[in-house]
């Protein structure tokens, strides 16, 4: 398991972040597959996206009240679009929030 941390800004408002990262996967052409929270991280949003047809799962969550953003790859969800959809995934996002 691979765990990618987003840069957010001391001072960045957070309050649009989940929007944001909706938007930039979809305008990406993930499909959602899943949107949640986890046990863990109490009060974060969590989602599953996947590209197409395509083997893999991208991870992204969203844990507002630590003011982290981060992508988790695992192991046995990994496909070989995922690498360059998080380069331009945490760009998009990080253009924004520092």
């Amino acid at each position: 398991m691979r765990e990618i941390e987003v840069a957010v800004a001391a001072d960045a408002r957070l309050d649009g972040a989940e929007a944001l990262i909706e938007a930039v996967c979809a305008a990406e052409g993930l499909r959602l597959t899943l949107k949640g929270t986890l046990k863990a991280y109490p009060g974060c949003v969590h989602w599953h996206y996947k590209l197409g047809k395509e083997a893999g799962t991208l991870e992204i969550t969203l844990w507002a009240a630590k003011r982290r953003i981060w992508f988790k790859v695992n192991a046995g969800r990994h496909g070989g679009w995922i690498e360059g959809m998080i380069e331009r995934l945490k760009m998009k996002i990080e253009v924004i929030l520092i």
